[in-house]
C-alpha cells in the first residue's frame, strides 16, 4: 500500500508526498526496532532477576553450609586438641578415647561452596543487568574469593594420611560405624554433614593396645600440631565468608 502510494507520487513529481511517504516508512522502522529493544530489554530484565533469585538461593545455601560446617570442624579440632594433649602428657596415650580422638581429629566434610546460580547468569551474558555498580563489584569480588576459600577448606594435612596409615582398618571401620558423619539434605538438595557429639564404641582390648603402639610409634605429634593450624585457617575462613554470603544476600534481596 504505501509502496504504490509511493510510486504515484513520484509519477506525479508530488514530492512534499514523497518526503511524507518516505518519512512514514522510516518511522515504522524506528519504532519497530524500538519496540523490538524495548521487548528484548524487558526479557533479559526478567531472565536477570530469575536469576538473581537463584544467586540469593545459592547465598543462603552456603550461609547455611558454612554455619554447618563450622560446627563440624569445631568438633574435629576439639578432638585434635585431646589428642595432642595426650601426646604431650606423661601417660595420656593410654585407653580407646584417645585413638577416637586421634581418628576424628583426621575427619573432613570436602564440598565446594555453592555457585551454579552467578555462573549461569555470566554464562547468559547477562552480569550487567543485575543490581547497581556496587551490587555488581561485591559479586565479582565475592564469587572470586571463592576459588581461594575452597582451595583452603578443601584442603588437607598430611596429618590425616599418616594417622590413617597408622590406625587398624578394623579400629577405623569400627570407629566411623559408630562416630562418622551424619548427613542431612537440605531443602534444595545440597547436603551436608556433621559429627556426634560423644560416640561409644566396643573394641577389643588387644586391637586397643595394638593401634596405641603403633600411634606412638608414628610419632604424630609435629603433624597434628600443623593439622591444628590448618583448621584454625578454615575456621577463620567459614566465619568470614558466611559474614560475606549474608551481606551480598541482603543487598540483592533489597534491590528485588
Amino acid at each position: 500500500m504505501v509502496v504504490r502510494r509511493f510510486r504515484e507520487h513520484v509519477a506525479e513529481h508530488n514530492w512534499f508526498a514523497v518526503v511524507v511517504d518516505v518519512g512514514i516508512v522510516v518511522l515504522g522502522v524506528f519504532l519497530g526496532l524500538q519496540a523490538n529493544n524495548w521487548n528484548q530489554a524487558r526479557i533479559e530484565r526478567a531472565e536477570a532477576n530469575d536469576f538473581r533469585q537463584q544467586i540469593i538461593q545459592d547465598l543462603k545455601t552456603n550461609e547455611v553450609d558454612l554455619v554447618n560446617r563450622k560446627t563440624y570442624y569445631g568438633s574435629v579440632r576439639a578432638h585434635a586438641l585431646k589428642a595432642l594433649d595426650a601426646l604431650e602428657s606423661p601417660g595420656g596415650l593410654r585407653d580407646q578415647q584417645s585413638l577416637i580422638d586421634f581418628y576424628q581429629a583426621s575427619q573432613v566434610w570436602l564440598r565446594p561452596l555453592t555457585r551454579t546460580g552467578y555462573d549461569a547468569l555470566n554464562n547468559a551474558g547477562l552480569g550487567g543487568r543485575i543490581g547497581d555498580q556496587q551490587a555488581r563489584s561485591l559479586l565479582t569480588a565475592y564469587y572470586t574469593q571463592i576459588r581461594q576459600f575452597d582451595l583452603t577448606a578443601l584442603g588437607s594435612t598430611g596429618y590425616r594420611d599418616r594417622v590413617r596409615r597408622a590406625l587398624p582398618y578394623r579400629l577405623q571401620q569400627a570407629i566411623n560405624k559408630e562416630c562418622g558423619d551424619r548427613i542431612t539434605t537440605l531443602s534444595g538438595g545440597d547436603q551436608t554433614a556433621s559429627l556426634p557429639d560423644k560416640c561409644s564404641v566396643d573394641l577389643d582390648p588387644a586391637l586397643v593396645r595394638m593401634a596405641l603402639e603403633r600411634v606412638a610409634r608414628a610419632d604424630l605429634r609435629e603433624d597434628l600440631n600443623r593439622h591444628i593450624a590448618d583448621l584454625d585457617q578454615k575456621l577463620s575462613g567459614f566465619d568470614r565468608f558466611g559474614r560475606s554470603a549474608s551481606s551480598l544476600r541482603h543487598l540483592l534481596e533489597m534491590e528485588g
